[in-house]
């Protein structure tokens, strides 16, 4: 009688110590999936709510940008440039390859020593150009100004985009056209010596 009594607490103390090591068994695994679980998906959030966003790359664009003008792909430099007939890097490819240009040639008249019938010819040549840029540069600005606009009131569709890209196109190489006609005038009225100081004058020999 005494060894059946020893027996029933023996298994009973043996079943306890098995219960409790499984619950503490189970209780470390619980917690373990829980720590490996991503950051956010907690208590079946999507989204750790003190997560902060990262920041947007800031546009290279951002500081030249300015909402309260009409036309925001070109700076207000530009447009003043263009509106007065100025070079607005227009000329560049003549400029840059060794072509002068009217404008700078005069401001050099006296480096070049230029004779009084070259000044004449090449402000001559300034005066067309202007008369022919300022207006030029006018529609150019306008049908610039109408893309942007029909960008901003989302009233472009894909299908309409070509003419609008090719009316600013054509405009725009009219421009240049004008710019770049009136540096192979001025050529044409200087001598070698004198387009290879004005070269050196600008810095570009």
């Amino acid at each position: 009688m005494l060894i059946f009594r020893f027996l029933t607490r023996l298994m009973t103390i043996i079943s306890v110590v098995v219960l409790l090591s499984a619950a503490i068994w189970y209780g470390s695994q619980a917690t373990d999936a829980q720590d490996a679980t991503p950051p956010g998906h907690h208590s079946g959030q999507g989204q750790d709510s003190d997560a902060t966003p990262e920041p947007s790359a800031r546009s290279p664009y951002a500081d030249a940008y300015n909402p309260d003008t009409s036309i925001h792909a070109l700076s207000a430099e530009e447009v003043d440039q263009i509106r007065q007939g100025g070079g607005a890097s227009f000329a560049l490819p003549a400029e840059l390859n060794g072509v002068p240009g009217p404008r700078h040639v005069l401001d050099l008249a006296d480096e070049l020593d230029l004779s009084l019938d070259q000044q004449a010819q090449i402000q001559a040549v300034y005066d067309r150009f202007r008369a022919d840029a300022i207006p030029a540069g006018e529609r150019y600005l306008a049908a610039e100004q109408a893309l942007e606009e029909a960008f901003r009131s989302r009233a472009l569709s894909e299908a309409g985009l070509p003419e609008r890209v090719a009316e600013v196109s054509l405009l725009e190489g009219e421009l240049v056209t004008i710019h770049l006609r009136t540096h192979l005038q001025t050529t044409e009225i200087l001598t070698p010596a004198q387009i290879a100081a004005y070269n050196q004058l600008r810095g570009y020999y």
